[in-house]
């Protein structure tokens, strides 16, 4: 039986530098309890020197598949997890100070009160602050579209293991997503904690695939999938065009910022596609080209 508190379990591929980063900012935290905390790296068949940098930390548990298993890693990695409450964490992530303390201590606090509880970044909804919920409706209106960084997932291990097929949407590269509706509709209620938690590391490479596909296609079939009404549907692909989608259009074709971690190729026609019907979008886009023209 484990006696940790905290599990934080780290997919990577092909990341060796970043990922080396990662680790030593972790373990050098002075808020690091190697008592209350495990950390556990899921190598997915990477062909750089994973390996090497990993052997560098003797208190990571370390397991690499035998094929790139894309985002079925996640699930992996949270299976070999010990801990009572399991993390999943980016490769490229830090802990601004005093986050893996808060984070401790909300995890303690909340042991055995039988509610569901999540680490979020501050968002353009909520910051600094903590909200309750009981019903997925008010989870959606609550986190929005960024229920999908895996850094926001986290969960009870006793209740992820409860989880059925939790691969059933690996291909839509968003598992973590399917898995905190699921936990909302465990009857418990839900606990989210808004803070500033993170800095992040850039990777120098891409990370295989095309953000505004995978946002715009993938994240809103699993939303219409779990059957909300139209309206609240209609809400969020709103709330995904207005704080995702625009913001991005700015700073790749006005800003001039390429993001190296993701492709963006076909952004036009994935956006018209999606969107052409939408009354609002056409506003944006007069914005759009009007801060584009007038820099």
């Amino acid at each position: 039986m484990s006696n940790k508190l905290l599990s934080i379990c780290i997919p990577t591929y092909n990341r060796a530098e970043v990922l080396d980063e990662t680790l030593k900012k972790l373990f050098f935290n002075p808020e690091f309890n190697v008592n209350l905390i495990e950390v556990i790296v899921s190598d997915n068949c990477s062909t750089d020197n994973t390996t090497e940098v990993v052997g560098k930390y003797p208190l990571v548990r370390y397991y690499r598949n035998e094929e790139n298993i894309k985002d079925r890693n996640y699930s992996v990695v949270l299976e070999y997890a010990t801990g009572s409450y399991i993390k999943l964490f980016n490769d490229t992530l830090l802990f601004k100070e005093g986050a893996l303390k808060a984070i401790l201590d909300r995890i303690e606090k909340h042991r055995g009160d039988d509610s569901n509880l999540f680490f979020y970044g501050n968002t353009f909804l909520y910051s600094n602050c903590e909200v309750e919920i009981c019903y997925k409706k008010k989870y959606l209106n609550t986190v929005s579209f960024l229920s999908t960084w895996i850094a926001n997932f986290g969960v009870w291990r006793e209740d992820f293991e409860k989880i059925k097929n939790k691969d059933r949407y690996a291909e839509l590269q968003f598992v973590q997503v399917d898995w905190s509706y699921r936990i909302i509709e465990n009857n418990k209620k839900t606990i989210i904690y808004f803070e500033d938690l993170f800095d992040v590391i850039t990777p120098n490479k891409k990370g295989g695939y095309n953000v505004f596909d995978t946002f715009i296609n993938k994240y809103l079939s699993i939303i219409k999938q779990e059957k909300f009404s139209l309206l609240s549907y209609e809400i969020e692909k709103y709330r995904l065009c207005r704080y995702f989608v625009y913001p991005w259009l700015l700073t790749l074709f006005v800003n001039n910022k390429q993001f190296f971690v993701f492709d963006t190729n076909g952004v036009v026609k994935i956006i018209f596609k999606k969107y052409w019907y939408e009354l609002y979008l056409y506003p944006m886009l007069i914005s759009f080209w009007l801060k584009k023209i007038t820099r």
